[in-house]
């Protein structure tokens, strides 16, 4: 199977789930950066699978191009039946294709938490949570997590959509700390602790979701 890679930042990488492609076979045939997406037709996009990952802007920033680009591509595949994976942005992208919202909190998550609510094990995590929006959902769209309100996993169509962040590794977060600012002291700290679980979890940590990739991919690819 070939699956597109959306990194919507630089530091965005795909990380776990990078392994798990591998692991499984498959090839990430390709990784389309934001700007990549204007430049050509959105079915020149499509492939075996997508996945969406995350940004450091809103889904509902649409005055800047490529995110409105995204969200035509987005429905676009869940309308042919894609498998699509959204990952922080690349949920919110989902639930926006779902006739959902997205909007922000006025407060931001940054650590390694269990969903409060979820329809099965392998959702609950715990989980590294890096965001300041929240999704809400009309009620045909089936919900798989929750947590403090906030719906953290949920399935429309062909694609699956993801609050949380599985695909962080302890290598993974040191890329996002480079590219953070330093003068930001709880984002500081929130990396220093955030790693320092990622490291001596590694093993639980890629265990979890790599249960959780299959149990997802096993779900779109039907």
């Amino acid at each position: 199977m070939n699956v597109t890679i959306f990194q919507n930042s630089t530091y965005g990488a795909s990380g776990l789930i990078g392994e798990f492609i591998q692991a499984k076979g498959w090839t990430a045939r390709r990784t389309i950066f934001p700007e990549d997406i204007l430049c050509g037709d959105l079915d020149s996009f499509v492939d075996d699978a997508v996945v969406f990952f995350g940004s450091p802007h809103g889904v509902y920033e649409t005055d800047i191009p490529w995110i409105a680009r995204q969200r035509q591509l987005i429905s676009s595949l869940i309308a042919g039946g894609t498998p699509v994976l959204g990952v922080c942005f690349g949920g919110q992208l989902l639930a926006t294709a779902a006739g959902g919202a997205v909007a922000p909190m006025g407060k931001r998550y940054r650590a390694w938490l269990r969903n409060e609510h979820a329809t099965d094990d392998v959702w609950q995590g715990p989980w590294l949570r890096w965001h300041g929006d929240f999704i809400t959902l009309p009620d045909t769209v089936e919900v798989f997590a929750r947590d403090q309100g906030t719906v953290q996993a949920f399935q429309y169509g062909s694609g699956v959509g993801l609050q949380f962040h599985p695909e962080v590794s302890a290598e993974l977060l040191d890329g996002w700390e480079r590219e953070s600012d330093p003068t930001d002291e709880i984002s500081v700290a929130a990396y220093k602790v955030a790693r320092k679980i990622a490291v001596e979890q590694s093993s639980e940590i890629r265990n979890r979701a790599f249960t959780l990739f299959d149990h997802i991919f096993d779900r779109i690819t039907r």
